[in-house]
């Protein structure tokens, strides 16, 4: 749920992105975004509605999971950090949090505020097992003292850890399943979806 106006705007942002996705009319729509702007209404579920009708996989919100299939969605917008003030360590990533007890993979919707782009991951259960409470994604780093921030471009750095579990598109995130996994071809843009067998193949 949106707690502050700052937040509401990114609301907003998700609500234009992905209400296309749902059954509504004109009406539905026009009171549906007042609510997004007073903050009443939770752009996880919102995401997770639009995920269970692109991917056609049950709702299922118990513990751990937020569909059938065990995975759990996550919306996260991109933050700037300091952690250095001294020496100067900037960081511009997703920070994807609460990933403790969750079940499956995780299908993660990120915006990058920077570029006003969404970036898609669709990451295994046992790629961030090790993590007790956050996923951070890495935009961009920055070392070093400046007169403010450093001259942000937004644009990631994908040879970063977790990027090689980017997906093209929003569709694409809705239509793997688990035991799938995302692997970045390395002479291509786009991205080769794997079953861990053939992964291994690959690797080997």
């Amino acid at each position: 749920m949106a707690t502050t106006d700052e937040y509401v705007q990114y609301d907003i942002r998700f609500f234009e992105e992905f209400m296309q996705y749902l059954d509504f009319d004109e009406s539905d729509m026009n009171g549906l975004r007042k609510a997004v702007e007073m903050g009443l209404v939770q752009r996880d579920r919102l995401v997770e509605l639009a995920i269970s009708k692109i991917g056609n996989v049950a709702m299922d919100s118990t513990a751990g999971q937020d569909h059938a299939d065990g995975t759990d969605t996550k919306t996260v917008v991109s933050g700037i950090r300091n952690n250095d003030t001294y020496r100067g360590s900037w960081t511009h990533s997703f920070q994807v949090r609460k990933i403790a007890n969750k079940n499956g993979p995780l299908r993660v919707v990120a915006f990058n505020k920077l570029l006003n782009k969404f970036h898609y991951f669709f990451i295994p259960r046992e790629a961030y097992s090790h993590c007790k409470y956050t996923v951070e994604i890495i935009v961009e780093q920055y070392s070093g003292m400046y007169d403010g921030e450093p001259d942000w471009t937004g644009v990631p750095k994908k040879h970063r850890q977790w990027w090689q579990y980017e997906v093209r598109s929003f569709e694409e995130m809705c239509s793997i399943q688990p035991g799938q996994v995302g692997k970045r071809c390395t002479n291509s843009q786009y991205n080769t979806r794997f079953t861990p067998e053939e992964m291994f193949l690959e690797i080997n």
